[in-house]
């Protein structure tokens, strides 16, 4: 894994295996505090979801209840704090976003929100959203860009994991 600080609220890391990307979903986990909106973008089979996993197993949920919200659209976990998943890819316009009640899942603060194809919905989200971007780099390679979050705290996390 290489982690690469672009400034205080934006980190680049280029991982190399599903390990990696577990390694990448513990450590956000570690920086998240309620009221936290992440985007997640990237391509269909990119690792949203299993970066998703990886940070919601990471707060405590178990992992025999964390799916893709794919056909369901939103899933609700309680572990270290309340966490709602959704997915936007299904979705006609950003409209039905809205009526699914999403804001209301963030409004309150006490949450964390995961938005997979964020992109589709973006203008809906909190400005103050952390936004994580999956490139495919290789066959099993990605980059991740991951934009608002606590660059050098989630450095500091990655760097203790990999120990």
């Amino acid at each position: 894994m290489i982690v690469e600080r672009i400034d205080p609220l934006t980190l680049r890391v280029a991982i190399e295996s599903e390990a990696e990307t577990d390694r990448l979903g513990r450590a956000l986990a570690e920086v998240i505090e309620p009221g936290v909106v992440i985007g997640l973008v990237g391509t269909l089979g990119a690792g949203k979801t299993r970066l998703v996993r990886s940070m919601v197993e990471a707060l405590g949920v178990d992992p025999g209840v964390i799916s893709s919200p794919t056909f369901v659209l939103i899933h609700e976990y309680s572990g270290r704090l309340p966490i709602s998943h959704f997915d936007a890819y299904r979705l006609a316009d950003p409209d039905e976003f809205d009526a699914l009640g999403a804001s209301d899942h963030w409004s309150e603060g006490d949450r964390l929100a995961l938005v997979e194809w964020a992109d589709l919905v973006a203008d809906r989200l909190p400005r103050s959203a952390w936004w994580v971007r999956i490139e495919l780099s290789g066959p099993t390679g990605r980059t991740v860009r991951i934009e608002g979050a606590p660059a050098n705290r989630l450095a500091e996390e990655l760097d203790r994991l990999s120990r």
